[in-house]
């Protein structure tokens, strides 16, 4: 997880996660933000990061250049099972 490079969502999404597989080497990565406030329908995974309560916005996937994200602010591997059942969610339906 990354503070967010991007000053204008910054406020409602302070934090990104990285998705992508580390191994293609690509200049852009797919992200989701970590935000303040939930919307979405069950794709939205609580998470607690340096003291805040906050959600992985899986439905708002994006991706962005690799270069900004230059030092991991925590890790959130606890979460992958959560982050894999969100992803069949939203690409399956299931």
């Amino acid at each position: 997880m990354f503070a967010n490079p991007s000053p204008a969502s910054r406020p409602f999404a302070p934090f990104v996660i990285v998705l992508q597989s580390h191994y293609l080497p690509l200049e852009t990565v797919i992200v989701a933000p970590i935000v303040v406030d939930a919307t979405s329908l069950g794709l939205d995974i609580p998470v607690t990061v340096q003291g805040r309560d906050l959600h992985i916005a899986m439905s708002e996937l994006s991706n962005i250049l690799k270069a900004p994200l230059r030092r991991a602010v925590a890790d959130l591997a606890a979460h992958e099972d959560d982050i894999r059942r969100a992803l069949d969610r939203l690409f399956t339906g299931f």
